[in-house]
């Protein structure tokens, strides 16, 4: 119980009576009859007051959370009384700290026999387990004098997961687009696999005629062909020191992450072979490729707690040890970045060397601050303005600049801010034209390569893995 605002300011007017007694003895009864007064009203009160038995809260929450996703979270509380005070209520649930929520406090009223559905968000920003408290309920007593304090929902751990809301719109789409779901079919005139015979149609390729049936048949007659199915995919993952960064939110790596399952999934729906690695300075994950859309789960599973480190992974070494646990050709992607001149040269090696006997498939995330720092001009319009202003061609700042001391200060300060801008440009510059250079290397050398934002980047693999096999290029 947790006094009001209004049973503070009872107590108050009743100290002054006390207060007063001191100069007039005679005053001091009428203060004791006002504290029993209020002592009896606070009896009634608790009396008339509902009970917090009689308030039920559930909370309604997903035991698996999407990271970077806003996810609901509802809680019911029911007044079970049938008759009694409206409760005015203000609620509050123990979140876990370390998830942001668009709401911390609920005000609303509640009618005796009725519910009332209140609903937030979380919007968690790192995979791992956390665990809720309990929902702490208070409401104001039948006359206003405290606040009556209930617990409801029992404490729960969830789990947040890489992007799931993510997954389940791409599993809808694979199952009902017909674009994506068009490698299941029989596709003519691409892929590798014969499947039939088919007489030439106006704007067929010319490429596919089967001259041997066309002598026979006396008629231009076309080979159709199906995209290769059960083909082998390893998903590589970088957990090292260049993932480690945030990217517009989360995580380089938990970007990566998304992208990798969204491709597994798609492949586990075409009846590939699908396995998916995590490494950092060491493999800290391999699941060897498998099919079956139920190997999904345990990948999920797998790589619920994998986390990015510190350290400089040794792509050459590591490329290679996840290429030999392979027991043929693979297209083996891997993820990661391209924004540290060392590291580059180490991954590029370690891609190259995989072209042989693998299909390479280099993807990485663009970093579109760094593409806008690298395209600021701002310097020099500011310069412009601090010219001016020592013209005095601009009457507000000439106001405030009273003599030249107070303008060569602005323009000392203005000067070092150029400065540093034409640094920070000019870094964005070098980054982003050693980027450029490391992925033609890479293109020169066989690899294919994706270098794209985090936004498009799910979709944009996804559709070039199902270009990859519509083409039979492995």
């Amino acid at each position: 119980m947790t006094a009001s605002r209004r049973l503070y300011l009872l107590l108050i007017l009743a100290m002054v009576p006390m207060i007063i007694s001191a100069f007039f003895p005679f005053v001091e009864k009428l203060g004791l009859a006002i504290d029993v007064v209020l002592l009896i009203a606070l009896i009634i009160d608790w009396q008339l007051t509902t009970a917090p038995h009689l308030l039920v809260i559930k909370r309604i929450v997903d035991d698996r959370l999407s990271i970077g996703r806003d996810n609901e979270v509802k809680l019911i509380v029911t007044h079970r009384g049938t008759a009694g005070q409206t409760l005015h209520c203000q609620l509050k649930d123990d979140t876990p700290p370390q998830i942001a929520s668009d709401r911390q406090l609920f005000l609303f009223t509640l009618k005796p026999g009725s519910s009332c559905q209140l609903t937030y968000k979380l919007h968690p920003a790192r995979r791992g387990a956390y665990n809720f408290g309990q929902v702490n309920l208070r409401y104001l007593s039948y006359l206003g004098l405290f606040w009556k304090q209930a617990k409801g929902a029992e404490r729960e751990e969830i789990k947040v997961f890489s992007d799931l809301k993510a997954l389940h719109d791409l599993s809808v789409k694979l199952a009902h687009s017909s674009e994506l779901g068009e490698l299941h079919q029989r596709k003519r005139g691409q892929g590798t696999d014969f499947a039939s015979l088919r007489e030439y149609a106006v704007g067929d390729d010319a490429k596919a005629i089967d001259w041997n049936a066309t002598a026979r048949r006396d008629r231009p007659v076309l080979r159709t062909y199906e995209a290769e199915q059960e083909q082998r995919l390893l998903i590589l993952v970088d957990a090292g020191r260049m993932m480690v960064s945030d990217l517009e939110g989360l995580t380089r790596f938990d970007r990566a992450l998304n992208a990798a399952l969204c491709l597994a999934l798609t492949g586990l729906s075409h009846n590939d072979q699908v396995g998916i690695g995590i490494f950092a300075d060491k493999p800290l994950l391999y699941l060897p490729p498998k099919r079956g859309k139920a190997y999904m789960h345990k990948i999920l599973e797998a790589t619920f707690a994998v986390q990015p480190r510190m350290v400089e992974p040794d792509y050459a070494s590591i490329l290679a040890y996840f290429a030999q646990a392979q027991k043929g050709r693979s297209l083996m992607v891997v993820l990661s970045d391209l924004t540290d001149p060392t590291g580059s040269q180490s991954l590029l090696a370690g891609m190259a060397n995989l072209a042989p006997r693998h299909l390479p498939f280099c993807v990485t995330l663009k970093d579109r601050q760094l593409q806008k720092l690298a395209q600021k001009d701002d310097f020099s319009a500011s310069a412009a303005a601090l010219e001016q202003i020592k013209e005095g061609k601009q009457s507000q700042p000439v106001e405030k600049i009273k003599n030249i001391q107070e303008v060569q200060e602005v323009q000392e300060v203005q000067e070092v801010q150029n400065i540093q801008d034409i640094y920070r440009r000019a870094i964005a510059i070098d980054l982003l034209g050693q980027r450029e250079l490391a992925l033609s290397v890479l293109t020169r050398r066989g690899c294919m390569v994706l270098d794209c934002s985090p936004q498009e980047l799910s979709d944009k693999l996804v559709d070039k893995y199902i270009e990859v096999k519509a083409r039979g290029r492995l």
